[in-house]
């Protein structure tokens, strides 16, 4: 196809290097890119046309609006940038075009990678290590439950898609911050409908805390097709903010063919299609499976940068049939920053650094590095500034405290 006859790609907008790298890459390539709601992406070089439509958070209002714009036609293809538009997209799967769908999983398989006691329990299951885990909905019981793990503990929600993204878990270390923090979250405004579908999700989960966590994870990436995997590579998470439970502000790619294969394994027994991103945990020689993403994820810029192109690979694949692709090695070793986060971190002091001689490290000792940011590129410098203004609106929420 020429440019002008490929099909257009809805992109629901925000402020996250996730949508503004699957922008990059599909605008670059000529992909017409119909943006809906406001983030920074609108001003993106690449927009084609922006559309104005209810709030994705409010599910009430948001997908009676997309059911309609799937049932249209108006959209057909959507970037699966976050936790809710992955959800979204699974639950009407059955309503867009033949094409389409072959690049969507079931709603079962979002609702076992999204909601991590499903998650910990299907692992189990299956063979594969996951830590030990409790979710009651009683604060009295827990008391009792977390005195045979053992303090400290790791507690956070158990999926982000009734909660939000604002409370994202803490270590707590004795009987008497569990009575605090052992409570129902609340319910991210607009998604009160969610909560009414899955109301356990309102509970946190308990987890074991195992120190590497703050330096030893892994992260296996790629794409899926209905034939199996069609491109995937490793990572792992340098530094991350805040420190125990935040999100990676340097990821830096490795070779790790142990890695690559337990990662594969894990994502093949839950994970039938799509874009993914499974996070695997190393405490010695024991791997843990703690989380997987079924969609685009922060450090999407760097599996560009090291040739694996995910959002084109998922766009073809929506056209024609993609054949396996095999990432060589190159003599760069990359590794994506969250600039700002990263700075305000160093700032502090607090980020959790991991040690320099991690396996994959050594391996790479010989090559050349190449930094690239997480959120944005000069490329396309607008929505990248914007994006970072966006952050610094609310400075407090990046320098909170796990602990507090």
């Amino acid at each position: 196809m020429t440019s002008s006859e490929l099909p257009p790609v809805a992109v629901f907008d925000n402020y996250w290097g996730t949508t503004l790298a699957f922008a990059r890459s599909l605008g670059a390539k000529g992909v017409p890119l119909h943006f809906y709601g406001s983030g920074a992406g609108r001003w993106s070089r690449y927009r084609t046309r922006h559309f104005r439509c209810p709030p994705i958070e409010n599910s009430r209002v948001f997908e009676p609006w997309l059911l309609e714009n799937i049932r249209s036609g108006a959209i057909a293809r959507i970037a699966p940038t976050t936790d809710l538009i992955a959800y979204y997209a699974a639950k009407f799967r059955d309503e867009f075009p033949a094409e389409t769908r072959c690049m969507i999983a079931s709603l079962q398989e979002i609702e076992t990678c999204l909601i991590k006691t499903r998650f910990a329990s299907v692992c189990g299951v299956s063979g594969h290590s996951s830590l030990a885990t409790i979710a009651p909905d009683d604060p009295d019981i827990v008391i009792d439950a977390v005195a045979q793990l053992g303090y400290p503990v790791m507690l956070k929600p158990k999926s982000h898609l009734v909660v939000g993204f604002a409370e994202r878990g803490r270590v707590i270390e004795n009987v008497a911050q569990l009575r605090k923090r052992y409570r129902p979250f609340d319910v991210a405004p607009g998604q009160e409908d969610l909560a009414e579908r899955y109301p356990e999700l309102r509970w946190p989960l308990i987890q074991r805390y195992v120190p590497s966590a703050q330096h030893r994870v892994y992260s296996v990436s790629g794409i899926k097709g209905a034939d199996g995997a069609i491109a995937a590579t490793v990572s792992y998470k340098r530094e991350q903010w805040p420190p125990n439970v935040g999100t990676s502000i340097v990821q830096v790619g490795c070779d790790d063919p142990r890695i690559l294969a337990a990662g594969l394994d894990v994502v093949d027994r839950l994970l039938s299609r799509g874009i993914f991103e499974i996070e695997l945990l190393a405490d010695g020689e024991q791997l843990y499976a703690i989380d997987l993403n079924p969609r685009a994820f922060g450090f999407l810029a760097l599996d560009i940068a090291r040739g694996v192109d995910l959002p084109w690979l998922w766009f073809r694949s929506t056209i024609e049939r993609v054949a396996p692709m095999i990432q060589a090695s190159t003599r760069t070793t990359y590794e994506a920053r969250h600039r700002l986060l990263h700075f305000i971190a160093r700032l502090r002091g607090r980020a959790a650094v991991g040690p320099r001689e991690v396996e994959g490290e050594r391996r790479d000792a010989g090559r050349r590095r190449s930094s690239i940011s997480m959120l944005g590129d000069w490329r396309d410098p607008l929505p990248m500034l914007i994006s970072h203004l966006h952050l610094l609106r609310h400075p407090r929420s990046l320098v909170r405290s796990p602990r507090s």
